[in-house]
């Protein structure tokens, strides 16, 4: 899925549920990671990050820091890039900021896409 699909989904959800564009980005963005391959490890942080954008707030300070660990156990910075689970990992951290604004919500559409692309 592409970035800008991503964003018109976001404006779809937008428009049918009321919900502020960061929001609705991020119910988005965690709505398709559940395809993705993350490790066992970060499912605890996935559940976490759905629980949030649900309406339950969490610390997603100390969510980023259990991704952040698992991207660094993997080797030198980029080469996380190299694996699918990595680029979950990467595209899992797109969620676990608790607001953004205009360009903040294109440019995370842009880098969850190029992260769940396989490219």
């Amino acid at each position: 899925m592409t970035a800008e699909d991503l964003l018109h989904a976001v404006s779809q959800l937008e428009a049918a549920s009321g919900l502020d564009p960061w929001t609705a980005l991020m119910r988005v963005l965690v709505s398709k990671l559940e395809d993705e391959p993350l490790p066992q490890s970060l499912l605890p942080v996935l559940i976490e990050a759905q629980r949030h954008w649900a309406g339950e707030a969490s610390d997603l300070t100390a969510a980023r820091e259990v991704v952040w660990r698992f991207i660094k156990a993997m080797g030198p910075s980029g080469t996380e890039l190299e694996s699918p689970e990595g680029r979950a990992a990467r595209a899992l951290l797109c969620v676990l900021h608790a607001e953004g604004d205009a360009e903040a919500r294109s440019m995370t559409a842009e880098w969850f896409a190029a992260m769940t692309s396989g490219e």
